[in-house]
């Protein structure tokens, strides 16, 4: 039997995101997003992951190898399990003391999270200074410089995190989509809703991407990725050089093969 295919997974606070490497991609053939639900077992994880490659018309049984990243360390012996039971590999585990395509110009290495190792890990195989934007439970942004070097980076609150915050704790506002309004002066609760997230999101944005170049220099490449990357690069595209929302895919790739090979 065929064992080539590398299963990745990126286990986020609010998502977790798998995908599945034939032999020889540099994109993934499939990938999926499912809710992160840390009460699952490793079982349930395992038929409900097989669910998916049935799906997409994947064998598992070609699943050979496997990594992922978390920032869930509670959830990581589930994830584990899972793929030694249902899969039969040893999986790989992203932390900072694993061979890795930068180096860490970072006081206290320990504290960067996984997501962001994995998505520096992307980008560098294009030696540029880049801005990586995570638009995840948490807005992250990664420093890395053209010498590969992760340098540090910023961490501000999720969008929908606060989206979420602000209606459940406020008696008369509804929930919203996010989206552009029509104008930036809200005719109604709703639209003032969605100017207040979508303009105060672009200049959160463009504030601290600005900050940053002004630290460190302008010539930097701005990549976002993350859930709501692409409504605000379709509606603003300004921001970011470029979006990716398989980026932690890609990296997850790159650290396999670097830690494999």
């Amino acid at each position: 039997m065929n064992r080539d295919a590398l299963l990745v997974i990126d286990v986020g606070n609010t998502n977790t995101v798998f995908g599945v490497y034939q032999k020889g991609e540099i994109e993934p053939s499939f990938h999926k997003r499912t809710v992160t639900r840390r009460d699952r077992t490793s079982d349930e994880l395992g038929v409900f992951l097989k669910g998916f490659f049935h799906e997409a018309n994947i064998n598992p049984d070609n699943v050979g190898h496997a990594i992922y990243s978390s920032v869930v360390p509670g959830f990581n012996p589930i994830v584990s399990r899972m793929l030694e039971d249902w899969f039969h590999v040893k999986p790989l585990n992203v932390h900072y003391q694993m061979k890795l395509p930068f180096t860490i110009k970072y006081p206290r290495p320990f504290e960067i999270g996984a997501d962001r190792l994995v998505n520096a890990a992307a980008v560098v195989t294009k030696p540029k200074n880049y801005i990586v934007v995570d638009m995840g439970t948490a807005t992250t942004f990664c420093v890395i410089s053209e010498r590969n070097e992760y340098l540090g980076g910023v961490i501000a609150p999720g969008l929908k995190n606060s989206m979420d915050a602000l209606i459940r704790n406020t008696a008369q506002l509804p929930p919203i989509i996010f989206q552009r309004p029509e104008s930036v002066l809200g005719r109604s609760t709703i639209e003032s809703l969605q100017s207040g997230f979508f303009y105060g999101w672009i200049g959160l944005l463009e504030g601290i991407i600005y900050e940053l170049k002004q630290n460190f220099g302008s010539n930097f490449y701005v990549v976002g990725t993350g859930g709501l990357v692409s409504t605000i690069h379709n509606e603003h595209p300004g921001i970011f050089d470029e979006i990716d929302p398989l980026l932690t895919l890609k990296g997850l790739k790159v650290l396999f093969d670097l830690n494999t090979l």
